[in-house]
């Protein structure tokens, strides 16, 4: 079984089934190009990861939007796959691009799908170079804007759930990546201690199938590219020591 719809975006006025907004595959950054500069800084505030998460998450509330308009297990293992990458990226070996056909991804409902899967890639790749996921996170906030038609209820919790990252997982001068950010911290309403995240990550690994999921990476194959101690399972003080010897 695929990712399931976490709890933050399940609104009903979400999943509108009319398409209420322009859309032209070959141009489509021409509605929301311009980048809020001051959104843009606070997700550069965040660590590498937190703003990976962001990211993730936002996606999650565009792939939402269309329930009731694409039934397709794809964008949801893909986004499966994205929250194991925050803790690695070893953790994924496929990618959006190269494993799907544009052509059969094209229009007003799948193409922003697509689009949003690849900024996720994107910021994944960023996150893994040490560089800016949060342009990737950016992007996506703005194709969550455009695509909703009422983005009130998005644009709400995006500022909740930007308070508590800037709280929780602000970036550090000497460590950019941060601790590994559980999927539960995106959701504002729920109760959510970081002194969980041992036991929540563990929770979330242990329900996971590279078999069932082409996303995602067997052991083996982890281990193949380099990934130190054991694949599926997440220890804190590991990733903690890591960090500080990398």
């Amino acid at each position: 079984m695929p990712l399931d719809a976490p709890p933050y975006p399940r609104a009903e006025e979400v999943r509108d089934h009319v398409i209420r907004y322009q859309w032209d595959d070959w141009d489509a950054n021409v509605d929301f190009q311009d980048l809020d500069p001051e959104r843009r800084a606070i997700l550069g505030r965040l660590s590498q990861r937190g703003t990976l998460a962001m990211a993730i998450a936002t996606a999650e509330w565009i792939v939402y939007r269309y329930a009731s308009l694409f039934q397709h297990g794809l964008p949801w293992q893909f986004l499966e796959s994205a929250w194991a990458q925050l803790i690695d990226g070893r953790y994924g070996q496929l990618t959006i691009e190269g494993d799907t056909d544009r052509e059969t991804w094209a229009g007003p409902v799948r193409r922003p799908i697509w689009r949003a899967l690849y900024f996720v890639e994107f910021s994944i790749f960023e996150k893994e170079h040490d560089r800016i996921p949060e342009l990737g996170a950016a992007h996506l906030i703005a194709l969550a804007e455009y695509v909703m038609t009422d983005s009130g209820p998005f644009q709400q919790w995006c500022r909740r759930v930007l308070d508590r990252l800037q709280g929780m997982y602000p970036r550090g001068a000497e460590d950019h990546l941060g601790d590994v950010i559980p999927r539960e911290a995106l959701d504002p309403d729920g109760e959510f201690d970081p002194n969980d995240t041992e036991f929540l990550m563990n929770q979330f690994l242990s329900g996971l199938d590279y078999r069932a999921n082409p996303f995602l990476s067997s052991p083996e194959k982890m281990h193949q590219l380099g990934f130190k101690g054991t694949p599926y399972v997440f220890r804190l003080v590991d990733d903690r020591r890591a960090r500080a010897e990398w």
